[in-house]
């Protein structure tokens, strides 16, 4: 508990030296939303980074990440050579699902902007992803990814619980947006959830819902995996768990194969999976998939169903976006 203590502490000193101005916030030229959470693991980010890309798609777009899990340094434009190791595994899969955006990665967001903008001047609406502790850099929006199942302000700060800051830190949040929300949840429990984010938000801070649709998986040529089928489970996520809970849910899940958040998993490894089930069709998620695909022929591609995650919001987010007045 001392730990957590300490901890809350410094951090709560970074904001402060934020807040007064002690520590100097940029602010770009150019238009620009960033997407974070207060906790460490999966909120969503990645799916919501996508839905942003899709929702402004008039715009000629940037998209500024850190590049988790790459083992190169600095600023990068991401390109047709670029490979998971060089620039990570979710930035190469937003690349590929949208070829009309650019994509960069910095650990320095600030410098990653101005980079960006030299090499791209036509580019009129930046997106950063993971940018809420970044506090150098301040977007004209930022949006705050609450996840349903596991809400900030049921959590601790670090180490006795998972948040990366006090739970205070939601006030910085221009769009509260919770995430990964069950289809049919009732108005009595939204009337809840807002009840509590409303203790640690700004008074009027718009707070949406989002739906995180998983859709039927698919292989490279478009085809579905029957209902019910037998099959191997392969991830490398923050909470493998929840990844077999979905799939276990329409097939027989007859191993799961399981490594930790953005590993890359070895050519060998695959090869014993082959050798231990010649047969099974594979599910693996999007970016796992990123990785794993340049280790295979075009057959064995086949082999491997990815269920592809869709953001819905009953609230349209680019309502708000729009009405800022800075989006000209």
């Amino acid at each position: 508990m001392i730990l957590t203590v300490i901890y809350k502490g410094i951090t709560s000193l970074r904001n402060y030296l934020f807040n007064t101005g002690i520590l100097k916030e940029f602010q770009p030229e150019t238009f620009s939303i960033g997407v974070g959470n207060l906790t460490v693991g999966g909120t969503g980010k990645t799916p919501m980074i996508n839905h942003l890309i899709s929702i402004l798609s008039e715009r000629k777009r940037g998209v500024i990440s850190r590049g988790y899990g790459r083992i190169t340094k600095g600023f990068l434009e991401v390109t047709k050579s670029s490979t998971a190791e060089s620039v990570g595994d979710e930035t190469i899969m937003l690349a590929e699902k949208n070829p009309e955006a650019c994509f960069f990665v910095s650990e320095n967001r600030v410098e990653g902007y101005k980079k960006a903008s030299l090499k791209h001047p036509a580019i009129d609406c930046f997106l950063f992803d993971d940018i809420y502790q970044h506090r150098y850099l301040k977007p004209h929006i930022t949006i705050l990814l609450c996840d349903y199942n596991r809400p900030f302000y049921s959590d601790y700060v670090l180490p006795f619980g998972r948040l990366r800051e006090s739970r205070t830190g939601a006030k910085r949040a221009d769009i509260i947006v919770v995430t990964k929300t069950p289809d049919r949840i009732k108005n009595a429990e939204k009337e809840y959830i807002l009840e509590k984010i409303r203790n640690y938000s700004g008074p009027t801070t718009p707070i949406l819902f989002a739906e995180y649709v998983i859709n039927p998986p698919l292989n490279t040529y478009g085809n579905k995996l029957p209902d019910n089928s037998s099959a191997i489970l392969i991830s490398a996520l923050a909470n493998n768990s929840i990844f077999y809970e979905q799939q276990s849910q329409n097939f027989d899940v007859v191993e799961h194969f399981k490594f930790r958040d953005h590993f890359a998993i070895p050519q060998q490894k695959i090869r014993d999976i082959f050798n231990k089930y010649p047969d099974l069709p594979i599910i693996t998620t999007e970016k796992d998939m990123v990785k794993i695909k340049p280790l295979l022929s075009s057959l064995e591609t086949n082999r491997f169903f990815i269920p592809k995650v869709e953001v819905k919001m009953e609230d349209s987010l680019r309502n708000y976006i729009v009405k800022h007045p800075n989006f000209v």
